[in-house]
């Protein structure tokens, strides 16, 4: 699925590299690199280590997510 992410965004106002962040939130660089460029909505489970590590919530990374979620 694509969905809009703020994760290059956040990414970048913590100041980590694409592999900086793969390597604290326990992803591969790949996985990284896919959600930014493509706009790919990785599990649960990733969106959960991407928030943990950056500090935000799912809703702030991912605000149209959370705007599809409220519209059911």
């Amino acid at each position: 699925m694509v969905i809009a992410n703020g994760l290059r965004k956040w990414r970048h106002k913590l100041s980590y590299s694409q592999q900086e962040l793969a390597a604290v939130a326990g992803v591969s660089p790949a996985m990284i690199v896919t959600i930014e460029r493509y706009g790919y909505l990785p599990g649960p489970d990733v969106r959960a280590k991407l928030t943990l590590a950056l500090g935000i919530s799912e809703a702030t990374l991912w605000p149209s997510l959370a705007e599809a979620v409220e519209v059911k």
